[in-house]
């Protein structure tokens, strides 16, 4: 009988409440989520773990250009994308830009391989955040 009242108490607070379960934040718009090339560029479970091998994102579309950041699993390209000699336009969790090989991303995907992306918002604090739409994974 506890337990009934006490989820019926949860219940009644937040439908008082302003919950609604939708992010906050301003839509980023012109990116689109994609993962890390995992087989690609052949990284194990320990440099998923770490990110130690992750590339890094540059500050011009060649090889000998200057490291700005390194990327995470999910990667934010320019969309529409921008390919540069071999290079995507790419936009870290902090808004910073650059440019990222080519072969180190791929489309993200759900279990029946069909592909989709994600909802960018940038937070209070300045960070952008991404919300997969249903069903999609970075192994998939």
């Amino acid at each position: 009988m506890k337990a009934v009242v006490f989820v019926s108490s949860i219940v009644a607070l937040l439908t008082f409440s302003e919950a609604d379960g939708q992010p906050e934040g301003e839509i980023v718009s012109g990116f689109q989520c994609v993962g890390i090339n995992i087989k690609g560029l052949q990284l194990s479970q320990d440099d998923l773990r770490t990110g130690a091998k992750f590339p890094l994102i540059l500050d011009a579309p060649r090889d000998n250009a200057k490291p700005v950041r390194r990327i995470s699993t999910i990667i934010y390209i320019a969309w529409p994308p921008v390919i540069e000699n071999g290079f995507v336009k790419v936009m870290s969790y902090d808004g910073t830009t650059g440019w990222l090989e080519q072969n180190a991303v791929r489309p993200l995907r759900r279990a029946d391989g069909t592909t989709g992306g994600c909802t960018l918002r940038r937070r209070s604090d300045g960070l952008i955040m991404f919300h997969l739409e249903p069903g999609l994974g970075i192994n998939n």
